[in-house]
């Protein structure tokens, strides 16, 4: 039985002298790439270097997958008086304003999105000077409205028909 007691003795002396050789080794200085030593401020600096990168990542990544389920949207107008909505895809209405000017509302944000229009019509062709422009509705809260202008040659407001895409 005795040397039983003289093997717990010597276990607990190399534990204990591997517990003291561990917090020796977790307390020393942190040794740079260089060689040099890395003091505790750095290591802080750098943890919230490294904290403000996953923050921005995860923020994109979120904005993907937002943005990643989204198809493109898009509407087919007649230009005439009124509600002039032919067909799309994702938009509410397409609605003359005054000569020339129009309202297109879509199903969502298209604030964070890119637009493009081109003149069209059912028939007739358009003369080749003839011009859309598009401007997001900044008066319309939820940002899913876009004011599309057609102009002639000369530069007037002029009533015609178009198609608007809009690419998230």
């Amino acid at each position: 039985m005795r040397s039983g007691w003289w093997i717990g003795v010597t276990a607990g002396v190399v534990l204990g002298l591997g517990g003291v050789a561990a917090v020796d080794v977790a307390t020393q200085p942190a040794v740079a790439q260089g060689g040099g030593t890395a003091t505790f401020a750095q290591l802080r600096q750098v943890q919230k270097v490294s904290t403000a990168a996953l923050k921005r990542t995860n923020a994109d990544h979120k904005k993907l997958n937002r943005v990643a389920a989204q198809l493109p949207l898009w509407a087919v107008s007649s230009g005439a008086a009124g509600s002039n909505l032919i067909r799309g895809d994702g938009v509410v209405l397409s609605q003359r304003l005054t000569d020339g000017n129009y309202r297109v509302r879509f199903v969502r944000d298209v604030s964070q999105c890119t637009w493009s229009g081109t003149p069209a019509t059912e028939g007739a062709s358009l003369p080749d000077a003839f011009t859309v422009r598009i401007s997001l509705d900044l008066t319309e809260p939820t940002k899913s409205q876009l004011i599309v202008r057609t102009n002639d040659a000369a530069g007037g407001p002029k009533d015609s028909g178009f198609h608007v895409q809009v690419f998230c």
